[in-house]
C-alpha cells in the first residue's frame, strides 16, 4: 500500500502537492472521524483470527451496525462483539485521528496539558488517553526477555503522593524539593534496570529501600536466559540471584568504573542519566503512576533502536490500537500503590495509619 501511494503522488506536480498536503492539514481529523472509523482501521489491518473473549472460540459473522460496522457472535456462547471488541478503541467515540496524534504526543513527550490544547480535548480525557496507553504498553514490555551480556542497577526514587486526597494520607503533606540526592531508605524507592546487548531494556519497580534477592526473584525470575553473564555492582543479593538463576556474574567493585577487564556499567549509568531528565519535565511523577512512566520511557527507548522517528509513530499504533489491550478506565482511577505504604509510614500512626 505504501508503494502505490508514493507511485501515485510522484505522479503529482509541485503545487499539487502542496494544496494537497493544506488540504490533509486542515481536514485531516474530518476525513479520518468520516472515512477511517477505529472498527474500520482494525478491520483492515488485523491480522488476528476473531476470537471469542470468553470461550475463545471462532467467531462467525453476524451483520452489520447501523452505521455499517462489522458485528460477530459466538456459536457456543452466543456473545456479541465488534471489530474494537477488547482493544484500547472499545467504548471510545473519539475518532482514530485524534488517537495517533496523542500517540505521537506521548513519543514527543508532551504534557497532559499541552496534550489537550492540540487536540481540543479536555484535561480529563487527555489525562484518561495518556494512562490508557501507558497502561497498555505493558502488556508489551511484559514478554521481552534478556540474553547474552546483560548489565543490572538499580535507581532511586522519592516517594511521590502527588494526587493523594488528604483523607487519604498516610503521612503529612510536605512540599517536595526537585534538588538534592536521593538516599536509600525505606522511604525510596527501588527501580531495577536491565539492559543486554541487544537494546532490551527493563525498569520495574521492585519495592522499598535496597535491592534485595527476593525482590530479584519476584521481578526477574525468569527474565534473563540461563548462561547469561550479569554484570553488576557488588551487591550481595546479584552474586546470589545469579546463583539460583545459573547466571555468570560479574561484579565491579564499589568506588570503581571497571572489574579491570573491560567490563563496566556505563550503558545502564547513561540510561538512568537519560531518565532523569526525561523525568523532570513532567514536575514531580506519583508513585501510583511511576510504572507507567517507566514503561513508556522503556518503549520509546528501546522502539528508537529499531525504528525511524516517523516510523516508530506507525509501530505504537499498531501495539496500542489494533492489539487486544482493552484498559477500563476504573485500572487509572483506582490504581493501587505499587509499594507498601504501611511498610513505609505505618510507624508515623498518622492519616488512614492512625
Amino acid at each position: 500500500m505504501e508503494n502505490e501511494l508514493l507511485k501515485n503522488l510522484l505522479k503529482l506536480d509541485a503545487l499539487t502537492l502542496s494544496e494537497f498536503k493544506n488540504y490533509l492539514n486542515h481536514h485531516i481529523i474530518e476525513i479520518c472521524s468520516t472515512h477511517g472509523t477505529n472498527s474500520k482501521i482494525i478491520q483492515d489491518y488485523s491480522t488476528n483470527e476473531k476470537v471469542c473473549l470468553k470461550c475463545n472460540c471462532k467467531l462467525h459473522k453476524n451483520g452489520h451496525t447501523k452505521n455499517g460496522v462489522q458485528k460477530y457472535i459466538c456459536p457456543i456462547c452466543g456473545d456479541t462483539s465488534s471489530e474494537t471488541t477488547g482493544t484500547i478503541t472499545y467504548c471510545s467515540k473519539l475518532p482514530f485521528e485524534i488517537w495517533k496524534n496523542v500517540i505521537d504526543n506521548l513519543i514527543d513527550g508532551l504534557s497532559i496539558r499541552r496534550i489537550a490544547q492540540k487536540n481540543k480535548i479536555t484535561i480529563q480525557t487527555s489525562f484518561s488517553l495518556r494512562h490508557k496507553i501507558l497502561l497498555a504498553l505493558k502488556f508489551f514490555l511484559s514478554t521481552i526477555t534478556f540474553s547474552g551480556d546483560v548489565q543490572g542497577d538499580e535507581k532511586i526514587f522519592k516517594i511521590n503522593l502527588k494526587g493523594t486526597k488528604p483523607a487519604n494520607m498516610p503521612r503529612l503533606s510536605k512540599k517536595r524539593s526537585s534538588s538534592g540526592s536521593v538516599g536509600i531508605s525505606k522511604h525510596s524507592i527501588c527501580v531495577l534496570t536491565l539492559k543486554d546487548d541487544r537494546d532490551n531494556l527493563l525498569l520495574k519497580i521492585g519495592g522499598l529501600s535496597r535491592v534485595s534477592n527476593k525482590m530479584l526473584e519476584d521481578n526477574l525470575n525468569n527474565k534473563i536466559e540461563k548462561n547469561s553473564t550479569l554484570t553488576t555492582d557488588g551487591a550481595s543479593a546479584y552474586q546470589k540471584f545469579c546463583e539460583g538463576n545459573k547466571l555468570i556474574h560479574i561484579a565491579i567493585p564499589s568506588g570503581c568504573y571497571t572489574d579491570g577487564k573491560g567490563n563496566n556499567l556505563a550503558d545502564i549509568n547513561g540510561i538512568h542519566s537519560q531518565l532523569e531528565i526525561w523525568m523532570s519535565k513532567f514536575h514531580g511523577v506519583s508513585t501510583r503512576h511511576l510504572q507507567s512512566y517507566l514503561d513508556w520511557f522503556t518503549y520509546v527507548f528501546i522502539m528508537l533502536k529499531k525504528f525511524e522517528h516517523h516510523k516508530l509513530e506507525v509501530q505504537m499504533c499498531k501495539d496500542i490500537i489494533l492489539d487486544k489491550n482493552y484498559i477500563n478506565s476504573l485500572a487509572i482511577f483506582k490504581k493501587e500503590f505499587p509499594i507498601d505504604l504501611y511498610e513505609a509510614y505505618g510507624e508515623y500512626h498518622y492519616g488512614i495509619y492512625a
